[in-house]
């Protein structure tokens, strides 16, 4: 990404990918979703809101039960999906829902059950 992007949220976030966490940052801007990986990971992941049908917050399942209100879980349109293990879940579900519905696409979030 060459262009200059102006942050809306960021924070800590750990990309789940299968049972090994891939530590970084996790970036909202007004078009993108970005995890950019710490030092010794490779990978920069960076999805457009454009591609994405779904945003949901999920509990972490600690022996089959949910514990923990950390995970943000998208999906897109080509059915990939990513989870993020976050703090503070409710805040960037906040700032989740702040870009779509200036987007125009406040129904990608959906809210809890």
């Amino acid at each position: 990404m060459g262009e200059t992007v102006d942050v809306v949220y960021k924070g800590l976030a750990n990309l789940k990918n299968g049972f090994k966490p891939v530590p970084g940052k996790l970036f909202i801007t007004e078009e993108y979703l970005i995890h950019k990986p710490n030092d010794y990971f490779v990978e920069e992941v960076t999805i457009p809101f454009t591609d994405v049908v779904r945003i949901e917050g999920v509990m972490t399942k600690i022996l089959g039960r949910d514990m923990l209100s950390n995970l943000l879980e998208i999906e897109t349109k080509e059915g990939h999906k990513f989870q993020f293990v976050v703090n503070k879940q409710k805040k960037w579900l906040e700032a989740m829902e702040q870009v779509l519905t200036k987007r125009g696409e406040r129904s990608k979030l959906m809210k809890d059950k």
